[in-house]
């Protein structure tokens, strides 16, 4: 059976190349992101830290694991153009060179975004309207128009990079972005994202293997993250990817993946992570995802005070507490902050000694209050300027 041209095309210029790859994180993650990605078995070259994120190659299968198992990353982006254009003239020419046919599916709603540094062509708008353009064009042959925005239509999006007239067009493989584990829908009010609760995570020294409280649950983004280490679940096992979509993609591929990484994850033995809130609705909020997402056996819920809860109760041996408390309109003024923060300093003095610790803190000034000891990150968060404080409780 012969193959149809445009199939023999995708597999000899998308499946069977080499591409170079982008992970894309929070800044001051950058560090561990390449750690994690040197880690990845497929790369086939060094991963490289550059602004913004890692830069890495490998194979189309090697962006699938790359979305599967990587924590930090906000997304995963697939270089598929680079060119100079100082005019829309020159950048009209380039793009008639893409062959976006082998990239994005008939169907697809495209969402460009556009960002220019130091070019002649700067006007985000026009030079999406470019790109919009001449995609329908190839697709549909100029005889249509990009699909409107209704539910249900796959949605594809496109980053086009200028510096100094200098263009990177890049596919996001990722699609939502990744700290949307695909396990919670109730959020709660100011929810910390699973890729910086990751990042807190290793700089505790979390391995999954120790007992992790968290004493201030909230949604219990410290409990799942914790959880998904210990069992070695993938942080993308809940959720579908954009690649999904596209022309290459291999159903096949992708399920043995995820059959090979099946067979890492572990059974639970006994509860390892222990979530506590003062807030009832909190705490079964999280009940319900800790079941829907099989997690019954490593997360126990309670409802509880974090300063009358005693951790040698817990566990016998020191492990690691995780805290995110409330801050902001959560909170109310700041002589309450501070005395909040003060009374949560002196019951780990009290209560904590020896445990680990991965603490989100408001206010880099409220960090005084805390065991010298621990280390200060800042850690830019939802437009806030937040300060981690990680190691050991002394």
């Amino acid at each position: 059976m012969f193959e149809k041209p445009l199939i023999k095309r995708v597999k000899r210029h998308v499946s069977s190349r080499i591409h170079s790859l982008f992970a894309v994180t929070a800044p001051g993650l950058e560090t561990l992101c390449y750690h994690e990605i040197s880690a990845l078995p497929g790369i086939v070259a060094r991963a490289e830290i550059v602004s913004g994120g890692v830069e890495f190659k490998g194979r189309l299968q090697d962006a699938y694991a790359a979305n599967l198992d990587l924590r930090i990353p906000i997304r995963i982006l697939m270089r598929i153009a680079g060119f100079k254009a100082s005019n829309f003239r020159q950048l009209e020419k380039q793009l008639d060179r893409i062959p976006w046919e082998l990239h994005i599916n008939h169907g697809t709603l495209l969402q460009v975004n556009v960002k220019t540094i130091h070019s002649r062509l700067f006007h985000s708008a026009a030079i999406s309207d470019r790109f919009k353009r001449n995609i329908d064009a190839t697709l549909y042959n100029g005889s249509a128009k990009q699909i409107p925005d209704t539910q249900g239509s796959v949605v594809q999006n496109l980053f086009v990079r200028v510096l100094d007239d200098h263009f990177v067009v890049s596919l996001d493989s990722s699609g939502d972005a990744l700290y949307k584990r695909g396990i919670k829908t109730d959020v709660g009010k100011a929810p910390l994202r699973e890729t910086l609760a990751a990042a807190a995570l290793a700089w505790a020294g979390y391995s999954g293997k120790e007992p992790l409280i968290d004493p201030m649950c909230g949604s219990g983004t410290f409990s799942l993250e914790a959880a998904s280490i210990s069992r070695r679940i993938p942080p993308g096992w809940y959720r579908n990817f954009a690649f999904m979509n596209w022309p290459a993609f291999k159903t096949r591929q992708w399920q043995y993946l995820k059959k090979v990484r099946s067979r890492q994850i572990a059974l639970p033995a006994a509860h390892t992570v222990f979530a506590s809130d003062i807030d009832p609705k909190a705490c079964t909020s999280l009940e319900s995802v800790v079941r829907k997402s099989g997690m019954s056996g490593t997360i126990n819920v309670a409802e509880a005070d974090f300063f009358t809860r005693l951790p040698h109760k817990i566990n016998r041996q020191p492990g690691v507490v995780t805290l995110n408390p409330p801050f902001g309109i959560r909170l109310g003024s700041i002589r309450q902050r501070h005395h909040l923060y003060t009374e949560i300093a002196e019951k780990l003095k009290k209560d904590y000694k020896k445990w680990r610790a991965a603490i989100f803190l408001p206010d880099r000034q409220l960090a005084n209050r805390f065991p010298a000891g621990l280390k200060r990150r800042s850690i830019p968060h939802g437009g806030l300027e937040l300060t981690l404080l990680t190691g050991r409780i002394d």
